[in-house]
């Protein structure tokens, strides 16, 4: 476990291994303890001396040089601890002592470099914060010592935002990825699917969902919630091998996805439209980003199948996700926009159902009626509560053809919903810029539209943007940390990859600089000098 002063490592790591029976230290102690004892010697060569003591503390364990206690590791002899990181000696004997004290332990490590004296270790933690509440720590007192250099920040550890919750909460859920990790229980997931009338879409639909769980390593639960049908919806499903659950009387989109959200199982919810064909790797890949960390909402890609057409791998061309000319233009790291949570569309989206249920414990608000808003309005609460994004090209579905036109009845009932939200969000009112792009009797360019609702970056700020390029199999964290403490302004990170995680992943390793991330086909078409970098 490592991280940024200011996010309460020690204190966690110590928690967590109580909570779990197992052994800690920490690797910053012993730096301390290097730090003190070469200033008293005036021999760096001691520090092969120092070990960890028996004693089993609180506190943990107490670095000891030649058998004696030593003190004062948050005085003045021990300023500048972090430094003696980059000396290979050093490096070298706190690395040898860590594995010593560990030996064929189980334990929790936390400081800087443990995944390097670890390399192999079960499960890798980063923890972060904003930078705002870091500096509230350090006022309050709760992080006394100086900030120290910071191990990158690479892929494959998860990067766990302590956001607002209490360590007992973090603690909790971090014990619940220990024992995924060691096999001891699976990650499970739910897929909740509000229905009306859709017994010959979801014939189509619940295949396709059967065929992606069973290629999933993980439990999943298919929850349809018949909003009341009059056709045999409801048979259909269960057919399909899907949890039912009856309302009767229609309650409506938020108040059937309340009513399946009730029954779900899952570590994991999926909302999912009742009209949308998943791909095979659908349910996997929702659960590999919501690995990667906590507190984070997956948006699903969705295209559009043509009239006639009821298999995505049919030739025929889908209509595109109207987002992703968003996104293209803006960046896939939806931190950089400033109205995230406005793309979180109900159709395909998932969020970590321990989030779901503090962030926003009761769950879509049922005063929206027929259709628009009501998705958005549940992600506007997420936001405020911390939540990070994560756009997916590859976690998508197919609708079937329907007719979407914006008639000027639905377009009523949409302004109602938005007159709801901005009612109960008063500082949600940027949503009104809205009102041209949905408005039937005007034609505008929907870019355009948003542009002016978001005012994010632009298309010509491309050319001010430091541009960390990288191949699809290479690790590109560490790149954007050095761009960032070297001074960087803005950062453009080019994946030829397609790596979804990357977004998340850029906002811990660099957070409040909103690091721009793109594909690289996206940035050629984006950028006038697509080889620059």
């Amino acid at each position: 476990m490592d991280g940024a002063a200011g996010t309460g490592r020690t204190a966690v790591a110590a928690a967590l291994a109580a909570r779990l029976g197992w052994r800690w230290c920490s690797i910053d102690e012993l730096y301390r303890a290097c730090a003190v004892v070469c200033r008293r010697t005036g021999d760096r060569a001691s520090v092969d001396d120092i070990r960890f003591g028996a004693d089993r503390t609180p506190g943990g364990p107490r670095p000891t040089y030649r058998g004696q206690r030593i003190d004062g590791l948050h005085g003045p002899d021990a300023a500048g601890a972090g430094s003696f990181a980059g000396d290979p000696r050093v490096r070298a004997a706190v690395a040898a002592e860590v594995r010593r004290f560990v030996g064929s332990h189980d334990a929790v490590v936390e400081g800087l470099g443990a995944g390097q004296v670890f390399p192999r270790a079960v499960l890798r933690l980063h923890l972060w914060a904003s930078p705002a509440r870091r500096a509230r720590r350090h006022r309050a007192g709760l992080e006394p010592d100086a900030p120290r250099p910071e191990a990158p920040l690479r892929l494959g550890t998860v990067a766990w935002n302590r956001g607002s919750w209490s360590s007992h909460d973090t603690v909790s859920r971090l014990r619940d990825r220990v024992n995924v990790a060691l096999g001891r229980r699976r990650r499970s997931v739910s897929v909740v699917i509000p229905a009306r009338c859709s017994r010959d879409a979801l014939g189509l639909v619940l295949p396709r969902l059967a065929a992606a769980a069973a290629g999933c390593d993980s439990e999943v639960q298919i929850v349809v919630v018949d909003d009341g049908s009059t056709d045999d919806t409801a048979a259909v499903a269960a057919a399909g091998g899907a949890r039912v659950v009856s309302l009767g009387a229609s309650r409506g989109r938020s108040g059937a996805r309340n009513a399946g959200l009730q029954v779900a199982t899952g570590d994991v919810v999926v909302f999912l439209d009742s009209d949308m064909l998943v791909e095979p790797d659908f349910f996997a890949e929702h659960l590999r980003l919501h690995e990667v960390a906590n507190d984070t909402v997956v948006v699903g890609g969705r295209r559009h199948l043509p009239p006639g057409v009821t298999d995505p791998a049919g030739g025929r061309v889908l209509r595109r996700d109207s987002r992703e000319a968003l996104l293209d233009v803006y960046s896939y790291n939806m931190a950089c926009l400033a109205h995230p949570w406005s793309l979180a569309y109900g159709c395909n989206v998932s969020v970590d159902r321990w989030f779901l249920e503090r962030a926003a414990p009761t769950g879509f608000d049922e005063s929206f009626v027929g259709w628009g808003l009501e998705d958005q309005e549940l992600a506007y609460r997420l936001a405020g509560h911390g939540a990070r994004w994560a756009y997916s090209r590859a976690a998508s579905g197919a609708h079937l053809h329907h007719d979407r036109t914006m008639t000027a009845e639905r377009f009523a009932g949409w302004k109602a919903n938005l007159r709801r939200f901005v009612d109960t969000h008063e500082e949600a009112s940027a949503l009104e810029r809205l009102v041209p792009g949905m408005d039937p009797s005007r034609a505008v360019d929907y870019v355009d539209v948003y542009r002016g609702f978001d005012g994010g970056p632009a298309t010509a700020d491309v050319a001010g943007l430091l541009v960390v390029r990288v191949p699809g199999s290479d690790d590109p964290l560490p790149a954007v940390q050095d761009a960032v403490a070297n001074g960087a302004g803005a950062v453009a990170l080019v994946d030829e990859g397609d790596r979804a995680e990357l977004a998340v992943l850029a906002e811990a390793a660099a957070p409040g600089r909103g690091v721009r991330l793109y594909g690289g086909a996206d940035w050629d078409r984006l950028s006038p000098h697509p080889g620059a970098g």
